[in-house]
């Protein structure tokens, strides 16, 4: 039993830290694609929802998400120690440190957020207000 939890803190702890990525502003601009006047109108997030946009889905979308993230920390063992020393500090330590660090880091910073896309993709495209790592965060109270 306290295997799982501590592997669920620690879970935790990663979609935190990763969820910090999201969060921290594009220091380059997107590059921006012509827009196409035949193309057809996007539809409301609301009417864009699709059948996988419940608890369900969501679980999948951030177990993906950690999967993928197991893999790149794994493969980057500097990136996963300066993470987990952040995630040990108080909330407004760590903030700051997660900030620092990929400031100092900027293609760390981009390759997490494109770990991380699927879901913001989610989170946009089922209409959330809630970032997906504050929900767990709200699971890990249950």
């Amino acid at each position: 039993m306290n295997r799982t939890l501590r592997r669920s803190v620690f879970g935790l702890m990663v979609a935190a830290a990763a969820g910090a990525v999201v969060s921290l502003p594009v220091a380059a601009a997107e590059p921006t694609e012509p827009t196409d006047p035949t193309a057809s109108v996007e539809p409301t997030p609301a009417a864009a929802a699709a059948d996988d946009c419940n608890a369900a889905g969501l679980a999948s979308t951030i177990s993906s998400v950690t999967a993928d993230l197991n893999v790149y920390f794994a493969a980057h063992p500097d990136v996963n120690q300066a993470l987990i020393d952040a995630a040990r500090q108080p909330a407004f330590v760590a903030v700051g440190q997660f900030d620092g660090y990929f400031s100092d880091h900027p293609d760390q910073a981009d390759e997490l957020r494109a770990i991380q896309a699927p879901l913001t993709a989610f989170k946009d495209r089922c209409g959330l207000q809630v970032a997906p790592t504050d929900a767990l965060a709200v699971l890990a109270d249950v």
